[in-house]
């Protein structure tokens, strides 16, 4: 009976059965039925839009033949005619070249093996397509490795002439045999002759290659066993390039019609400037119009020798031109990158020799060897004629995310602002604590200029002599401004004895006054506080004596600070380089930089005061001293208001007490010096008034402070709440989905079995109902059979 059963019906139901136990688990979709998403021709447009400057489209190019895994030691770009009259722009490299499955790949979207691998700045696989696109309609590659060799058209003449909706490429492949030492093309890809016809007929009618012949005869001028040649032709229009201006040289076309774009003397515009943050119009940058002079410094140290219409590129490297006050920082990593990008950023600094002949400034900053940026200002060098104006810089910061035409940076990315933080403070350092070839302030086109060292030995020259005619009565000299009498005429301004004019003495206050503005630490002290620059908007709210040395300069060069006849102009001296240190005090905290740069600059003022002194302090100099501010012990900031308490003694109190203690004293003193120190006590008064001022205002500034504190931990709170309920929240609804899809996973599992005992239940019928087909065919057969046996 089971022979009797077909085998169809056996195969059924089994493939039944065997469909319910697969079904469970979701099968993988088979290429063959799924939908092909196809990429337009216009993506070539819209994906070579990226590239504003066609120079960095070029530089895609270059890129390709730099990297480690093209194995190249040589590239050639050059631009000739072809036959249509149009010009052509070529680009060749002896690297390793390119399988045919490898130049499929790079006219294909998004195949690159290059993310983070170290030497590589090309990532995303598109630089090939955005950067040929943007410079030309078409662009043939030819490429060759031992033994065989490809060639392949990317056009958009030809899509757009076909109506095309997807990107189409010939491609073609030979094989390379040598016989008798000469090579021989033989036809490997494609295989079927009429398709290779169809393909070359493309290249025929689209390109200036009319034979299969004339296509390897370009093929051969790749003269080295492997390597890969991309022609650009039908440039796009109208033309960007000047090709016969400097015939060593591609440059770009300028603006105007009427430029000369060799001399450029018939305009102050260049041919052509890239816009920059704080740039002049009128500012001559080579790199922006030469390819010759952009492929100088494309790479920070090539790997590779350019050549450039026959002629070699002598690379320029950025770091060697900063050959005065050359300085370079240590590595600075950012904080918070993932572990691939984790490398540090390198700041060089400088000049270019001589310095001020170049009005180029700002840095070139570098990723992964490659040129991003060039001539970036930064900080103060984005205002017009303003310090820091010839300052010239490198940066390395392989960590920066660059965008798709690698002409710029992610600034979204919070290592950006880190970076650019980094390098504002490097300048600021090295600007104003490091070099000595610009004295830190001149130019800044503010209201005041820093004197230079000429200018500050004629004020102490000035200072120094007395008018002849003033000379014959007796006066007394300034102790303080003799730095190298002999011990005579020491015991003689002790004794009060008069000095003749001839004895023409140094002052020593531009000599104090220059060592604090040239200590690396003094640039918050060097000019007035720009409380908008800096971000302390409520700055001269709570500092109501504002003082700088830049403005102590300036007032020293006024004659403000004379001592003749009396000692109100060395007092006031000293009482404003006081005030410089006092404002730092009242404003930051103990900890900050500017407060810790006061404590080390007071140290410095005060030593360098008593020495001058010495014992024979006549008009109080050295009383209210600042060497407690500058102890290390003087940490805890609520030292700084122990005058607002009335259990304790102020400072403004006991700076009151030494000056009434000072003044009892030179009462029993020669009362030639009384109107004097009346008048240095009333500037001591109205030092300590604005002392006791600028103290309530902290107070008030700290209360507020406490205040904004207190706020911010209640508004971190309530963040952290609302977290936590949206965590809670979500998690809530995670756990709903997975019950939800657990659900339907059991219901379309019972689903399944259901279809399946319904098909073995309808194939179990029809093998029922065959059967008894088959049972009653043979009775039948059998009654048939008895009729025809004689009884």
């Amino acid at each position: 009976m089971d022979h009797g059963i077909p085998d169809i019906a056996v195969n059924s139901t089994f493939s039944a059965l065997e469909r319910g136990s697969k079904f469970v688990a979701a099968p993988e979709p088979a290429r063959s039925v799924l939908q092909h998403s196809k990429s337009h021709p216009r993506m070539l447009d819209s994906n070579a839009t990226s590239h504003v400057w066609p120079f960095g489209a070029l530089a895609e190019l270059l890129d390709n033949a730099q990297d480690s895994e093209c194995g190249a030691t040589k590239v050639d770009v050059d631009a000739y005619e072809v036959d249509d009259g149009g010009m052509a722009i070529t680009v060749q490299d002896d690297g390793i070249g390119m399988t045919r499955t490898n130049l499929h790949c790079m006219l294909s979207f998004g195949f690159s093996s290059k993310e983070h691998v170290q030497g590589n700045v090309g990532r995303f696989g598109i630089g090939f397509k955005s950067g040929s696109m943007r410079l030309a309609d078409d662009a043939l590659i030819l490429t060759r490795q031992v033994g065989q060799a490809s060639a392949a058209l990317l056009s958009t003449t030809f899509l757009r002439h076909i109506a095309a909706d997807d990107i189409l490429i010939p491609m073609f492949t030979w094989r390379i045999q040598t016989v008798n030492g000469q090579e021989s093309y033989t036809a490997y890809e494609p295989i079927d002759t009429a398709v290779w016809e169809q393909n070359m007929g493309i290249v025929e009618r689209y390109t200036f290659f009319k034979s299969e012949f004339a296509l390897l005869a370009e093929l051969q001028k790749i003269s080295s066993p492997t390597g890969t040649r991309i022609i650009l032709f039908n440039l796009k229009q109208p033309l960007e390039f000047d090709f016969e201006g400097d015939p060593r040289d591609i440059r770009m076309r300028g603006h105007e019609k009427d430029v000369d774009e060799l001399t450029r003397t018939s305009s102050r515009k260049p041919a052509f400037q890239q816009y920059r943050a704080g740039q002049q119009m009128t500012l001559d940058v080579p790199e922006d119009y030469s390819l010759r002079s952009y492929m100088e410094i494309l790479y920070l140290r090539p790997a590779v020798a350019f050549t450039l219409r026959g002629e070699p590129i002598s690379p320029r490297c950025p770091i060697q031109r900063l050959e005065v006050e050359y300085y370079r920082f240590e590595p600075y990593t950012p904080k918070g990158i993932s572990d691939v990008r984790s490398s540090p950023i390198v700041v060089h600094v400088g000049y270019q020799n001589p310095p001020g002949k170049t009005k180029h400034c700002g840095f070139h900053i570098y990723n992964k060897n490659r040129l991003i940026r060039m001539y970036q200002r930064f900080g103060a060098q984005l205002q017009v004629n303003t310090m820091m104006k010839d300052m010239l810089g490198v940066v390395e910061a392989d960590c920066l995310e660059p965008t798709h035409n690698k002409q710029a940076f992610n600034t979204t990315e919070i290592v950006y602002a880190k970076c650019k933080k980094h390098i504002e403070k490097c300048m600021n350092e090295y600007y104003f604590g490091m070099q000595n070839v610009r004295l830190a302030g001149i130019g800044s086109g503010k209201k005041r200029a820093l004197p230079a060292k000429s200018k500050l030995q004629a004020a102490t020259r000035k200072v120094a002599s007395f008018k002849s005619g003033k000379s014959k009565r007796n006066t007394t000299v300034d102790n303080f401004t003799v730095v190298d009498l002999h011990d005579q005429t020491t015991k003689q301004n002790r004794n009060l004895r008069s000095i003749s004019t001839a004895d023409r003495m140094s002052d020593p206050f531009p000599k104090i006054l220059r060592k604090l503005m040239t200590n690396r630490l003094s640039w918050p002290f060097n000019e007035p506080v720009d409380a908008e620059y800096w971000g302390v908007l409520d700055y001269y709210e709570v500092i109501k004596t504002p003082m700088d040395f830049g403005t102590i300069a300036t007032k020293y060069d006024r004659g403000e600070y004379r001592a003749e006849k009396s000692g109100h102009g060395p007092l006031q001296f000293v009482t404003d380089v006081r005030q410089v240190f006092y404002n730092a005090w009242t404003y930051n905290q103990p900890g900050h930089q500017v407060y810790k740069s006061a404590q080390v600059l007071a140290r410095i003022f005060e030593s360098e005061l008593s020495k001058v002194i010495g014992d024979d302090d006549k008009w109080g100099l050295l009383s209210g001293t600042t060497m407690a501010m500058t102890s290390a012990a003087h940490i805890p900031s609520e030292t700084l208001n122990a005058d607002l308490r009335p259990q304790e003694n102020s400072a403004g109190e006991k700076y009151l007490d030494s000056v009434m203690t000072f003044e009892d004293g030179i009462g029993k003193a020669n009362e030639h010096y009384l109107d004097g120190i009346n008048t240095s006590c009333r500037g001591h008064q109205e030092t300590i008034r604005g002392l006791i001022e600028t103290r309530a205002a902290q107070a008030i500034s700290k209360a507020i402070s406490l205040r904004d504190i207190a706020l911010a931990r209640l508004q971190e709170e309530r963040l952290a709440r609302e977290a936590f309920e949206a965590e809670l929240e979500a998690q809530t609804m995670e756990t709903i989905k997975i019950a939800r899809r657990q659900d339907q996973a059991r219901y379309a599992k019972l689903e399944v079995e259901r279809e399946t005992l319904l098909t073995c239940l309808a194939d179990s019928n029809n093998v029922k109902k065959m059967l008894q087909d088959k049972i009653s065919a043979l009775e039948s057969e059998i009654d048939t059979l008895r009729g025809n046996v004689p009884s």
